[in-house]
């Protein structure tokens, strides 16, 4: 009776994802190991480990191999499988192709699950590639998924008919932070939806949102690289900015991209967003200043193109749809904005600060007053901020430019209306009836 020891083997692939907005990015290591007799398996793996080892060093100290564990072939039953001992999985599954396999690993990826093991039945000649067909199309089918992943790995063995995939993964927020992102994204957009707004309107709320209500911190309790540290702690990176605006997008209907490139040398992340036809840049933690400013919302970095974002950012273009279309442009010089009707109010960056008013409809702005403002807000029928021509006093204009007229003598910030009354900032807050 021949005993059939042909095996194996063990084919180990390391994703590793640390820090991914602030390392290279994404880096995937694999080495294929096929049918072989035992003293070939040896050689080949030590060569393999060593291999490996020598790539990922480059790349994250965390990286880890695991040597193989023979699988025999049974003449009953075509193959036996031993699972690894150090952890349990959570699960199982059954799959028979490429498509069902990446069907399950999204599945576990999308749920924050913290590891998998998928069973595999069918010819597995062609193994490796069937688990690197479904890992790439698991993690490419989500960017809210991929980029809260913080690192992972897969290994897998296998026999003549049957296999195991392993993953083991980690993320940036548990699943009780993912699900309080997505019940909290679906109440902010609910409340966008309501107004009736156009996609470009949609794609601003978005902006203003998160600007008006995050500053940019890595002290955070939770991962700052995270959509929840940002949502729920008003605070994060850039990672965390994106992934939030990918999220709030996504839901309003808004074909979107998550970005992973560079400003100078260090590691950035951003959004692409799709309005009719053309893509856009949207740079929400660039359009937030710092130090953070209350009421402070930047369009600089709004629907930008490639040939303007590519001033001070870098990214890896082949990658990412081309960002041609300059029509939106004109936002790039508002400051302070406050929204009046189909006018945008706004402290123009492109002429020291000055007052202007731009008609959304139009595109196009034009002065209103040759006073230096920030912190504009409206209420019934008057426009009122800090006027830095004149000791960033508090003052107060109407729309079309009259009427201008200071209010105190004190340096004055932080403006905003609630309640028929202004509030505002001198050495202490107060508040004046409207």
């Amino acid at each position: 009776m021949r005993i059939l020891w042909k095996k194996l083997a063990i084919i180990v692939i390391l994703i590793i994802f640390i820090d991914p907005i602030y390392t290279a990015g994404k880096a995937v290591v694999q080495q294929v190991i096929t049918w072989a007799n035992n003293d070939e398996i040896e050689t080949m793996l030590l060569s393999t480990k060593d291999k490996i080892i020598d790539v990922t060093a480059k790349l994250s100290e965390d990286a880890s191999i695991e040597t193989a564990t023979p699988i025999e072939d049974k003449p009953e039953e075509g193959v036996a499988v031993t699972a690894p001992a150090s952890k349990k999985p959570e699960a199982k599954l059954v799959v028979t192709n490429a498509k069902e396999m990446a069907d399950a690993m999204y599945a576990y990826y999308s749920s924050f699950s913290p590891t998998f093991e998928i069973q595999y039945k069918g010819d597995t000649q062609r193994i490796e590639q069937l688990v690197k067909e479904a890992y790439e199309n698991a993690i490419k089918r989500d960017d809210y998924v991929y980029g809260h992943i913080s690192k992972h790995s897969i290994r897998f063995e296998y026999g003549r008919k049957t296999a195991k995939i392993f993953g083991e993964q980690s993320y940036l927020m548990t699943p009780e932070q993912a699900a309080f992102v997505e019940m909290n994204v679906q109440e902010i957009v609910a409340s966008i939806n309501k107004k009736s707004l156009s996609d470009v309107e949609k794609v601003r709320a978005v902006n203003d949102y998160i600007v008006a209500n995050t500053a940019y911190t890595d002290q955070t309790n939770s991962s700052p690289h995270s959509a929840y540290t940002v949502l729920a702690e008003h605070g994060g990176v850039c990672q965390g900015y994106a992934l939030l605006a990918h999220s709030m997008l996504q839901k309003l209907g808004i074909e979107t991209k998550y970005v992973v490139g560079y400003v100078g040398k260090e590691g950035h992340a951003w959004n692409l967003v799709k309005l009719d036809g053309q893509w856009y840049h949207l740079d929400t933690t660039w359009n937030d200043p710092v130090p953070d400013r209350k009421g402070a919302v930047r369009y600089q970095y709004f629907l930008v193109d490639d040939r303007t974002m590519a001033k001070d950012h870098t990214w890896v273009a082949g990658d990412y749809p081309k960002a041609t279309s300059t029509i939106y442009n004109y936002f790039h010089n508002v400051d302070f904005a406050t929204q009046v009707g189909q006018q945008i109010f706004y402290s123009n960056v492109a002429d020291d600060n000055k007052l202007y008013v731009l008609d959304l409809q139009t595109g196009k702005s034009e002065r209103i007053s040759k006073s230096r403002t920030q912190y504009i807000v409206y209420a019934d029928g008057w426009l009122y901020f800090s006027n830095y021509s004149h000791g960033a006093y508090l003052t107060k204009i109407r729309p079309d430019g009259s009427g201008e007229k200071v209010l105190n003598r004190e340096e004055t910030k932080d403006l905003f209306v609630q309640d028929s009354y202004l509030y505002f900032t001198t050495n202490e807050l107060k508040k004046m009836a409207l």
